[in-house]
């Protein structure tokens, strides 16, 4: 596994013409780079629905047209941010249709994405997306055994601040 000084990041950049078939390297792209995030899958798949986007709703799918996609890494997370040429529409998110068979790439997003957003106008907008990766896990609350004498271990018990 990579070693990355504390505070710092790595960042790559790559630009890809605006086709179809460049999706699909831009997910190698990402895979190779991101090998050892527990969740790459995710982040694959996340960056397939930005370039989707970007080639469906954009001037990026115009001849000659491009898309911009940055990686970074650190210690516990990575962002993939993708840049499109811009449109007239602005992004929405749509409420979820079961007969709808499009319109549920952001609803994907955002449900894999630790967190994500956009910025930009019609003349460019970026995408970004972030992936923590939980590697420790943290002990809310526990109740010892002697706490338990005498309760009827049938029922929940129940946790307040003054017993947690």
């Amino acid at each position: 596994m990579e070693v990355y000084p504390e505070g710092r990041e790595l960042v790559w950049r790559r630009s890809f013409p605006g086709l179809a078939e460049y999706v699909r390297r831009a997910r190698e792209f990402v895979g190779f780079l991101l090998a050892d995030l527990p969740d790459v899958d995710d982040v694959i798949l996340v960056v397939s629905e930005f370039a989707a986007n970007a080639l469906r709703h954009t001037a990026s799918a115009q001849p000659g047209g491009r898309f911009l996609l940055e990686v970074r890494r650190w210690r516990d997370g990575a962002a993939v941010a993708l840049t499109d040429q811009g449109s007239h529409k602005v992004p929405t998110i749509p409420e979820p249709d079961d007969l709808c068979e499009c319109g549920r790439g952001l609803q994907t997003v955002r449900a894999l994405a630790s967190e994500w957003h956009w910025t930009g106008d019609r003349g460019g907008r970026t995408f970004t997306a972030t992936f923590i990766a939980h590697r420790t896990a943290v002990l809310v609350s526990a109740i010892s055994p002697r706490e338990l004498v005498g309760c009827d271990r049938r029922e929940s018990a129940v946790l307040t601040p003054d017993t947690a």
